[in-house]
């Protein structure tokens, strides 16, 4: 009976392994930002924009130039927030959430952070309507951002995941967000 038990132990644990690795992208590239940074992307998804100075990613082709996203589609973006420079991480977080509803926050450490990387991130995620409910009669789809700051050596940096809500995948694009911000690199 142990043995039994033990194989049904080891298959559930194999195919929740197969599941978390297919929900997470296996190859990384290197993005090296004309801003003093290295990021690290899923190489799966698909790059927009000619911006060297941040990087700005879509989890599928379509959409228009990263600022509008199909249903089932995800962009996560990477910036420096460079006129923050001398203001505290919340300001450049408050500049993020706006008028946005916030579902959640909370503090991350990020156990592998090296030398010029972040050991602490702040997670927000937000909710907003597509388009101002007052804007049109009718309602509206909302968008879901998940929101990642981080400081290095007195820089401030943000990682935003955007996808429609509801979306079966939000959890896959917001870890995949957490680990594209966890690579964040100083290296001016």
């Amino acid at each position: 009976m142990k043995i039994k038990l033990g194989c049904a132990v080891s298959i559930v644990l194999l195919v929740s392994g197969c599941l978390a690795e297919e929900n997470s992208p296996k190859d990384w590239s290197l993005f090296k930002s004309g801003a003093g940074f290295t990021v690290k992307y899923p190489s799966s998804w698909f790059r927009k924009g000619i911006d060297s100075s941040e990087l700005m990613i879509l989890s599928s082709r379509g959409g228009a130039e990263a600022i509008i996203i199909t249903r089932g589609q995800a962009m996560i973006f990477v910036k420096e927030e460079q006129q923050y420079l001398d203001s505290p991480l919340s300001q450049v977080e408050d500049h993020y959430v706006q008028d946005g509803r916030v579902i959640s926050r909370k503090n991350i450490h990020n156990g592998g952070a090296e030398t010029r990387m972040a050991s602490h991130l702040t997670e927000i995620v937000v909710i907003e309507p597509v388009v101002p409910p007052e804007d049109v009669p009718i309602p509206v789809s909302n968008v879901i951002y998940t929101m990642f700051f981080c400081e290095i050596d007195g820089h401030k940096y943000v990682t935003v995941s955007k996808n429609f809500e509801g979306d079966k995948r939000q959890t896959a694009y917001q870890q995949t967000a957490l680990r594209v911000a966890e690579s964040i690199r100083r290296v001016e």
